[in-house]
């Protein structure tokens, strides 16, 4: 075949499966939230809640009502695209805040994770073994590229396309591996605990690894807050320091919501009078959420019922953070207990 030919039809059959890729691959610990409540926490502290609908050039949070701008139009949903991701903080997901459909989904999840079944592992291995000979795939992309130049010498067009090729097929054979880790694997569907860099401070939580990819970490019924800091869901109102460190203030008809405290929190809902919204907003400490009011409304009976976090799902780049120890939480995980009087004689 003529030189020239082989490397435009190979140019084309690549081209076309990275475009393919690009278009349905999704990372796999975001894929695992979609569809889900979430809340999503930006580096800047914005805070962002609603479902959340995984692509692959990004994310989109549908809101649950439309939120009416300044500016006078109503934003339904945030998007938040694929190299935003350095900026993101973390991305929650809290039991409390989902449906009833959505929590039997999680605590499946959840299962599957404490106690993988022989598929799973299998499938696990699979992963593995294509992401350890993905290296060997590359190498021999170079030496097809080499006996084409050597049986055919002085084609310019094909050593001018040689890097591309190479780049194209990298691409395109990398998003097929897993991001292999040894020490990581030997730690999946184990208790572990991760350790986030947040504003200048490290915090830890302990929790069950369920994936990990090159980009992020995935783990599920993390523990939240440390023992003994569990405060019941309460309703608070604007100006009340029933919780050292939150603050809750009014004004410019945006509802405020700053917490300065050692907790993670979940905002439940916002009612005032006949009128109630429900939040299911996870705000982790240093974090401020807001939310637009309605005109007209009497902001002296509004309240906002909220509580600490007790277990949460957690996806986080590895940017900045570690899973730092192997560890076993300081309760029974419930999936776990579940699963024991399942298999009790």
């Amino acid at each position: 075949m003529d030189p020239f030919l082989l490397t435009l039809l190979l140019l084309l059959v690549v081209s076309t499966v990275l475009a393919l890729v690009r278009t349905h691959r999704r990372d796999p610990c975001l894929q695992s939230f979609d569809g889900f409540h979430v809340t999503l926490a930006e580096k800047g502290g914005n805070l962002t809640w609603g479902k959340a609908d995984m692509y692959s050039s990004g994310i989109e949070i549908t809101y649950h009502e439309p939120v009416r701008a300044r500016e006078g139009h109503r934003a339904c949903s945030y998007i938040f695209y694929k190299d935003q991701y350095e900026a993101m903080d973390a991305l929650y997901r809290y039991a409390e805040a989902l449906s009833d459909t959505q929590r039997t989904r999680r605590e499946f999840v959840i299962r599957r994770t404490v106690r993988p079944g022989p598929i799973r592992k299998l499938g696990r291995r699979i992963q593995n073994w294509i992401s350890m000979i993905r290296d060997a795939l590359l190498q021999a992309v170079g030496m097809v590229l080499g006996m084409v130049k050597t049986r055919t010498p002085g084609t310019a067009v094909l050593s001018s396309q040689e890097a591309q090729i190479k780049a194209l097929s990298q691409e395109v054979i990398g998003h097929v591996g897993n991001a292999y880790d040894p020490l990581l694997e030997r730690h999946l569907f184990s208790q572990v605990v991760v350790e986030i860099t947040r504003n200048g401070r490290k915090r830890s939580y302990c929790g069950w690894l369920k994936n990990y990819t090159s980009n992020f970490i995935e783990l599920v019924d993390v523990t939240a807050n440390a023992v003994g800091t569990d405060l019941p869901p309460a309703t608070y109102a604007p100006g009340d320091d029933g919780i050292a460190g939150l603050s809750l203030s009014c004004g410019e008809g945006c509802l405020k919501i700053v917490n300065e405290s050692p907790y993670v929190l979940f905002v439940k809902d916002v009612f005032a009078r006949d009128w109630t919204r429900p939040m299911g907003c996870v705000v982790p400490d240093g974090y401020v959420a807001d939310l637009q009011l309605p005109p007209g409304l009497d902001v002296a009976t509004l309240r906002v019922r909220l509580g600490t976090v007790d277990r949460m799902d957690l996806v986080v780049p590895r940017a900045h953070a570690l899973i730092r120890h192997a560890g076993v939480g300081p309760r029974l995980a419930p999936a776990a207990a579940v699963l024991t009087a399942a298999t009790a004689p």
